[in-house]
C-alpha cells in the first residue's frame, strides 16, 4: 500500500462487512422528525412571557384587592411619574409623534435589490 491516497484496501475490507439492513422506513422516519417536524405552537420564551404576565397580573389585582387604597396610590404615582418625565408637555406629544411616525414610514421603505451580474 502507498502513502498516497491509495484507499482500495480499506475500501474492500469496508465492503466485506457483514452489515444489517436498516430498518423499514427509517429514511422517512428521520426526516420526519428533523426536516418535516412541525413548528411548536408555542416557543418557550412565550410561555415563559405568558406566565410572567399573568403571575404579575394576578399578584397586582390581589395588591389592590387587599390593599386599603392601593389603587388610588397606583394612579397617583403613575400620574406623578408621567408629570415628572414631561409627558404631558403639547412639545413631547408631538415629537413622540413625529418620531413614532418617522419610524413606521421607514419601517414601510423597501428598496430594490442590485442584480448581479455572472461572470463565466
Amino acid at each position: 500500500m502507498t502513502h498516497d491516497d491509495d484507499f482500495a484496501d480499506l475500501d474492500r475490507m469496508l465492503a466485506a462487512l457483514p452489515l444489517e439492513e436498516p430498518p423499514a422506513a427509517l429514511r422517512s422516519r428521520i426526516l420526519t422528525s428533523t426536516v418535516y417536524r412541525p413548528a411548536p405552537a408555542v416557543h418557550a420564551w412565550e410561555f415563559w412571557l405568558v406566565g410572567t404576565v399573568l403571575a404579575l397580573a394576578a399578584w397586582l389585582l390581589w395588591l389592590v384587592a387587599t390593599v386599603p387604597h392601593a389603587g388610588e396610590r397606583f394612579a397617583d404615582l403613575t400620574a406623578r411619574l408621567v408629570e415628572q418625565g414631561g409627558l404631558t408637555s403639547l412639545t413631547t406629544l408631538l415629537w413622540l409623534a413625529v418620531g413614532i411616525s418617522t419610524a413606521w414610514w421607514i419601517s414601510q421603505l423597501s428598496f430594490p435589490t442590485a442584480r448581479r451580474v455572472r461572470s463565466r
